[in-house]
């Protein structure tokens, strides 16, 4: 990071920080075959490709004023850049919601010391694993653990990754191995916004109905590393209801665990579950999950759902500026309202990889990365602008090589 000194005071000193990272990959191959439509008729292929893409670059200021004993004031304002497509849209198409105004990937203000820092603004909340497993976007570029950490796509999503009108609470250095655990919560603007309408079925009057809250427990003492996160999105439309979509309770939790056996080396393990409970009414919680679709193939995305993996993972040094990875990670059934497995509802990925250190700062990297889908699943890539197609098909096995060059600032 480039630091200025932004202002001197007789008593106080501020300073701001530039920092960020330009992260770009070529994918010398991307197919998604064998999938079929919502429906299940058609084949849903989607042939190899050759592009350039984004994974996770941005820009971000720290500012910082010591204020005198022990406390300090400060903010953060990272904007995310797609320097692949130069909008806020990726690969797909979709608006990618990290990046293309200033402060999209995160942005609060807060004061605090040693022990406790408070901050409030848009923060990440449910996001990543932590000093568990910090590889795909950070080490090289590509890697399935997020596809299922904080999953976007097949039946069940995370609650939360970033929220705006985050209140939330560190724990500071002072605290020993703990520093960083938390606990938040959170208003989603469109709760805020909403107005009074009698077309919106399950809240006419135009009430605050969504909310979000949740913490992280966080504890590192040598070698060993765990990590706890639990997010939950109550009445995440806000009680509005329609005819193809049910306002729902989105709740995650993940448990990443890790060993230190080397500098630079670890093995790590990550457990994930989310559910998606619906609010409307007890009858789109015991109707069948079905497939994922959309209103247009009739397939409404009903039925309570409860989806867990297991990931396990392995960071190694070589030396020289060299790091092997290897990832592999597989995902359980879809559980019903009544905790029966849903069938042909389940994947499996795994990927391999290298960084290599041309310096502290600039690295390139390669992976092979494959997701297999059963036969009513569709997880796909995710994390900054992995992603090709908004969905994937149903039953798809996906397969991406890649190379990126890493500079950071």
């Amino acid at each position: 990071a480039l630091a200025a000194l932004a202002a001197t005071g007789a008593f106080a000193q501020s300073t701001v920080t530039i920092y960020g990272r330009a992260h770009v990959a070529f994918d010398g191959a991307y197919s998604a075959t064998g999938g079929t439509n919502t429906a299940g008729t058609a084949a849903y292929d989607i042939k190899s490709r050759q592009r350039v893409s984004d994974d996770g670059s941005r820009i971000g200021l720290r500012i910082s004023e010591d204020l005198g004993g022990g406390l300090r004031a400060f903010s953060v304002i990272e904007t995310g850049i797609n320097i692949d497509t130069a909008t806020n849209n990726a690969q797909s198409g979709v608006a990618n919601s990290g990046t293309g105004f200033f402060g999209t990937r995160e942005a609060h203000v807060g004061i605090g010391n040693n022990m406790a820092e408070l901050r409030l603004g848009r923060q990440n909340v449910f996001w990543g694993m932590g000093p568990t497993e910090d590889v795909s976007a950070n080490r090289i570029s590509g890697g399935v653990g997020s596809s299922y950490s904080a999953p976007s796509s097949g039946y069940t999503v995370a609650p939360a990754a970033r929220l705006e009108n985050t209140v939330q609470v560190v724990a500071g250095s002072d605290l020993g191995g703990f520093a960083g655990s938390a606990v938040w919560f959170a208003k989603p603007v469109a709760a805020e916004t909403a107005l009074p309408l009698a077309t919106n079925t399950g809240n006419t009057l135009g009430e605050v109905k969504a909310a979000a809250q949740g913490f992280t427990l966080r504890y590192i003492t040598g070698p060993f590393g765990v990590q706890y996160d639990y997010a939950q999105v109550k009445n995440a439309g806000n009680g509005i209801t329609t005819a193809s979509s049910f306002d729902a309770t989105n709740t995650g939790s993940k448990l990443g665990l890790s060993y230190s056996y080397a500098p630079g080396s670890k093995v790590y393990f990550a457990n994930a579950v989310f559910s998606t409970s619906f609010t409307d009414a007890a009858v789109n919680n015991v109707a069948p999950v079905s497939i994922v679709g959309t209103a247009a193939t009739g397939n409404y995305n009903v039925g309570y759902r409860k989806q867990a993996s297991n990931q396990f993972g392995v960071q190694h040094v070589v030396g020289g500026g060299l790091e092997l990875h290897a990832q592999y990670v597989i995902q359980g059934k879809v559980k019903n309202f009544a905790g029966a497995d849903v069938a042909a509802t389940g994947s499996k990925a795994y990927a391999v990889g290298a960084r290599y250190e041309l310096s502290k700062r600039t690295a390139l990297t390669a992976s092979y990365n494959v997701i297999d889908n059963e036969a009513k699943n569709n997880i796909n890539l995710s994390g900054g602008g992995q992603s090709s197609t908004p969905n994937i098909g149903l039953g798809a096995t996906l397969k991406v090589v890649r190379a990126s060059i890493q500079h950071l600032f």
